[in-house]
């Protein structure tokens, strides 16, 4: 009756804009394991699965980015782990599986390195309902397709070649561990009982709370270009080259839907209970704009168009912190088709993630990822740091240091 109650009445939970809002909650609460659940996607997911009152378990080596102590923290269990160690180093995420009588769903954010997911499925084995593994789109790096539309779910195949290969994980260490991740998985349900999985393949993944910075970096280097030596620039290849982006917010959106439907994924073969699972499939925006497009709609976000100008630049030295594969953009017709996949506007994504930045300039408890800001844009972009701080002033009417003269 209980239970019947809070699902008619929901739960009021107060927004960032104070204004109240009912969530509905679920009859039965689901037992999640997320390992990470404290970064840039994590963050997200996780809150949308506390407010929908599922039962969080959080396994990550502690650190707390952005607001997530805040959001978070409070409202999950916590367990200090960290994967890099031996699986032995974590004897707490050993007690708490081996006296769990079960886990609805499993959500790996934090799955670099095989060894990650196995000694995971391995703990984990015969307790767990679903498993949700974040991938990479940089698996089509270590991969050869034979064609030049964007990458296809299929296209993710390793060269016959053992020379070849060889090569190809050579020079992208990142994507050959992300798709060795993927293997085990497939491995283990095929040969060891392992749990349904889903893999996402997401490109650069932009939005609020990014701890890689790499819009605000952008964001803040047009903002304060009058204070900078360094112009604004694109590398010459990148002007004509779309690519491929996904918003936090869908990605935490779409996952949240996995587990809220998970009791209707019955099979891999029954479509019409929910996705073909123990399958990958690529998330991202149906815009594909090139770099030098991206900077231009993020100046005109900013109301900048009239004072920055946006160059091109042939050099080695230019920066370029998107795109970060060599690929291209990436299909999502399969997950338009099977996940219901409807991602928010190009447009939306970088009106409400410039607004974001713009405010946590001001905001008093993101002075960790500010300072952090403050420090690279006088690293990289000026040789008179102290021109950053004047710039911050003179933009946003905010000071953040002193300056004094040599005595």
């Amino acid at each position: 009756m209980a239970a019947l109650c809070r699902l008619l009445l929901g739960i009021w939970l107060v927004t960032d804009s104070g204004l109240a809002k009912a969530v509905e909650v679920p009859e039965i609460p689901k037992k999640i394991l997320i390992y990470g659940g404290n970064g840039f996607m994590g963050t997200r997911t996780s809150e949308l699965l506390i407010e929908a009152g599922h039962e969080l378990t959080l396994v990550n080596r502690g650190n707390w980015y952005w607001d997530s102590a805040f959001t978070v923290k409070p409202h999950a269990r916590h367990i200090t782990c960290d994967r890099f160690l031996p699986i032995e180093k974590c004897s707490k995420l050993k007690e708490f599986i081996s006296s769990s009588e079960g886990l609805d769903v499993v959500i790996d954010f934090s799955g670099y390195h095989p060894d990650f997911v196995e000694n995971s499925l391995s703990l984990l084995k015969g307790k767990v309902g679903f498993y949700i593994y974040i991938s990479t789109d940089s698996v089509y790096e270590v991969c050869e397709k034979n064609h030049t539309e964007p990458s296809l779910e299929t296209d993710a195949v390793r060269p016959s070649c053992p020379h070849r290969q060889a090569e190809l994980e050579a020079a992208e260490n990142y994507g050959h561990l992300k798709l060795s991740c993927e293997e085990v998985l497939a491995r283990h349900r095929a040969h060891e009982s392992g749990p349904p999985y889903i893999s996402l393949r997401l490109p650069d993944v932009v939005g609020p709370r990014d701890s890689t910075y790499r819009w605000w970096i952008y964001q803040l280097w047009m903002t304060l270009r009058p204070f900078l030596e360094k112009e604004v620039t694109v590398p010459t290849r990148l002007v004509d080259r779309p690519i491929s982006l996904v918003y936090v917010e869908d990605v935490a959106a779409l996952i949240h839907q996995l587990v809220q439907g998970r009791d209707r994924y019955a099979s891999s073969a029954s479509h019409s209970k929910g996705p073909p699972l123990d399958q990958a499939y690529n998330l991202a925006l149906r815009e594909t704009p090139t770099l030098f497009q991206l900077l231009k709609d993020m100046r005109q976000a900013l109301n900048l168009s009239d004072s920055v100008t946006i160059k091109t630049d042939g050099g080695d030295e230019t920066i370029q912190l998107y795109p970060s594969v060599n690929a291209g953009p990436v299909s999502i017709a399969k997950a338009e088709k099977f996940l219901a996949w409807n991602p928010t506007a190009y447009s939306t994504v970088v009106k409400e993630t410039v607004a974001y930045y713009e405010k946590a300039i001001y905001t008093v408890y993101l002075d960790d990822p500010r300072r952090h800001m403050i420090r690279t844009m006088q690293t990289y972009f000026t040789s008179k740091p102290y021109d950053v701080i004047r710039g911050l002033g003179a933009v946003y009417s905010v000071f953040f240091g002193q300056h004094r003269d040599e005595l």
